[in-house]
């Protein structure tokens, strides 16, 4: 299961905001998204402090295309890394589907009690572009269609003149929408090294089989951890589904509810440790432990040494 830490995702908007010109170090904090305790939070409360970020983007500059254009989707390499930050981030919920020879992907940008602004949307949908054009070495490559479940703007024109394609409001889903040669095309060797992060992204979004059931309650468990243990009648209520439907589905795939929750929390936190930037008391708290004995004890079952072993690994273990 992917995780990319809160800081990268943080730094990565706030050098963007920062080339456009704004005073980004003001707005973040403002905010709420300075780089001490807080980031030290939950998915949800931060993505509530990035909707918060755009929300006094859009009011001090008094441009509601503001996500649009401070990140026009034109390739620069560096948004190899950070386009695969942005999709892989605990502050987006993403899906792709394969149909008709088009792959449609989904994002949803959860929050806790904070609406998100159709702003976000438009960054992330930009940076996510501007990835692909990486990879594909092609500066005019285009989506076939782009959806927003918002609805449609007085500059809706625009829309499409940013993303060169047509664009629909008032949709169900966000998704964007492309053909499947046009992926396959942009990346010939998918697995070639030279390619980096943005050519894997790609090659995930080209050959990405829709997931598995198993994958579908991982990612709703990690994104309630932060809350606590997850309670099973809770992810099967966000699943519309009985308690006894989730437990029967998970045993199909050979595992079972608390076999998931115990197995995402390994793998979360052994990507944490191995980032290191961030403290033993966050980690924990971001698993959903109590307290960081009890993260401890995990560590020493999961990994057979603890927390700091995995961050700082002796050098007859590397």
């Amino acid at each position: 299961m992917p995780y990319s830490s809160a800081l990268h995702l943080v730094r990565g908007v706030k050098s963007r905001l920062a080339q456009s010109g704004l005073d980004a170090e003001a707005l973040f904090a403002q905010a709420g998204l300075t780089e001490d305790d807080g980031l030290a939070c939950d998915a949800l409360t931060l993505s509530d402090r990035l909707s918060h970020l755009w929300e006094l983007l859009v009011r001090q500059t008094g441009d509601p295309l503001i996500g649009l254009k401070v990140s026009t989707p034109h390739r620069l390499g560096w948004l190899g890394v950070m386009g695969h930050v942005m999709l892989v981030s605990p502050t987006v919920q993403s899906t792709i589907e394969r149909c008709h020879g088009h792959t449609r992907v989904g994002l949803v940008l959860p929050g806790a009690a904070r609406p998100v602004p159709v702003q976000r949307y438009d960054f992330v949908w930009c940076v996510l572009l501007r990835t692909l054009r990486c990879a594909a070495g092609r500066d005019d490559a285009t989506p076939v269609q782009v959806e927003y479940a918002f609805p449609e703007p007085a500059n809706a024109r625009y829309y499409e003149e940013t993303f060169g394609c047509p664009v629909h409001f008032g949709r169900q889903h966000n998704v964007m929408e492309f053909a499947d040669a046009d992926l396959v095309a942009a990346l010939p060797e998918a697995n070639v090294p030279h390619k980096g992060d943005a050519g894997r992204v790609l090659a995930s979004l080209a050959h990405a089989q829709p997931p598995s059931f198993q994958a579908r309650v991982q990612e709703i468990v990690a994104a309630l951890l932060p809350k606590g243990p997850p309670h099973r009648d809770t992810v099967a209520a966000q699943l519309m589904m009985s308690e006894r439907t989730l437990q029967r589905r998970l045993a199909e795939e050979g595992t079972s509810f608390s076999q998931l929750v115990d197995d995402t929390r390994r793998e979360l936190a052994r990507q944490m440790l191995a980032a290191g930037d961030r403290s033993l008391k966050a980690a924990s708290f971001q698993l959903g432990f109590s307290e960081p004995s009890a993260f401890h004890r995990a560590c020493k079952r999961w990994f057979g040494t603890t927390p700091a072993g995995i961050a700082h690994p002796r050098e007859d273990e590397s």
